[in-house]
């Protein structure tokens, strides 16, 4: 009786302290959301606190701030209509065995001497006329379209590499690796005063890509090629030879197959039939090579390819964002800004002195 009072007696003290022990890590747990959902509700009570100051400090300047935009737009619209019109082309190409690095450092140099305006400097580059040179606004580079660049780009290592490595290695994980000068496809942009300048810029640029580098590069990967394309045309060459050489071999025993039998003709028959279609398997697979390889000579056998050249004559500049009425209201809201925050903080400076 004894053992069965202390047996009692331990099973009712071990339930108190699970119940202390879960009424603890309640406690926590409550304590805890509380914790967060006050976090949650001082950041959104801060937020709405900064945005009535907003909309108070707006209140209090919306003239000012107002007449600022509006006197920029009129002055703005008043110089777009005496400035001279501006056009636009663009260019796109596809570059290989790397070139795309050296393709971005000569048009930030070109661009570099349209802001400083060296116009000799960019007509002997661009072998046009200076007067020609000095029309040009703005040149740039970026990749053309380019999510679908980086589909490609990834469809063609994966196709290349081994699929030991590419095991688990997802787009993503490429895009975070992949640098805009490894794209294939790029779009050049000019836009200058001048319309009829775009159509003998884009030789020059290309010759200042292909440096002696690029060109051994090439002439290896252009050989390379070549020979593939050699030893696919030889192996297609023999698999034909082989499949006539079968077919004189299955014509012969079906004139002597009047003395065989005909489970032995049957089986001499399924035997060609398959080593035919095997034949054909294998030469249709090194067809498949052989465009392939042909796709790949014609790609690589230029270090720059012009997918869509430059038109003769630019179009209208209609970007917005390059017209004075829509630059000099940014620009003067900007400045009312800056001048109406300075004020507030002289204020704020003096009054601090005289508080202190």
């Amino acid at each position: 009786m004894e053992n069965k009072g202390k047996i009692l007696e331990n099973s009712n003290s071990q339930v108190t302290e699970e119940e202390i022990d879960l009424g603890n890590l309640f406690k926590v747990i409550g304590k805890g959301l509380k914790n967060f959902f006050n976090f949650i509700g001082d950041v959104l009570q801060n937020i709405f606190h900064y945005f009535i100051l907003l909309l108070i400090f707006l209140k209090k300047h919306v003239v000012k701030l107002g007449i600022a935009v509006v006197l920029g737009f009129i002055i703005g619209l008043i110089l777009h209509k005496f400035e001279p019109k501006t056009y636009v082309s663009n260019m796109i190409i596809e570059t290989n065995y790397g070139s795309g690095i050296q393709l971005y450092k000569q048009i930030d140099y070109l661009n570099d001497l349209v802001k400083k305006k060296d116009s000799i400097s960019l007509a002997q580059i661009l072998n046009i006329n200076t007067k020609e040179a000095s029309q040009i606004n703005n040149i740039e580079v970026n990749p053309n379209q380019p999510e679908v660049n980086l589909y490609k780009a990834y469809d063609e290592y994966i196709q290349k590499t081994d699929t030991i490595y590419t095991k688990g290695y997802k787009f993503e994980d490429f895009k975070k690796r992949i640098d805009k000068y490894d794209l294939r496809y790029h779009q050049i942009n000019i836009n200058s005063k001048s319309k009829t300048v775009f159509s003998n810029i884009s030789s020059s640029i290309i010759k200042l890509v292909e440096n002696d580098y690029y060109k051994k590069l090439k002439d290896l990967k252009v050989n390379e090629i070549k020979q593939k394309l050699q030893v696919l045309n030889k192996n297609l060459a023999q698999i034909d030879s082989l499949r006539y050489s079968y077919k004189e071999v299955a014509l012969k025993q079906a004139v002597n197959s009047s003395n065989s039998s005909t489970i032995e003709i049957s089986k001499n028959e399924n035997k060609k039939n398959e080593n035919d279609i095997e034949l054909f398997n294998t030469s249709y697979g090194l067809l498949k090579s052989i465009s392939w390889t042909n796709d790949e000579l014609i790609r690589k056998n230029n270090i720059v390819n012009i997918i869509s050249n430059f038109d003769k004559v630019g179009i209208p500049d209609k970007k917005i964002s390059h017209k004075k009425y829509f630059q000099l209201p940014l620009l003067f809201l900007g400045l009312m800004l800056g001048w109406i925050l300075i004020v507030q903080l002289n204020e704020y400076l003096n009054n601090y002195k005289s508080d202190s």
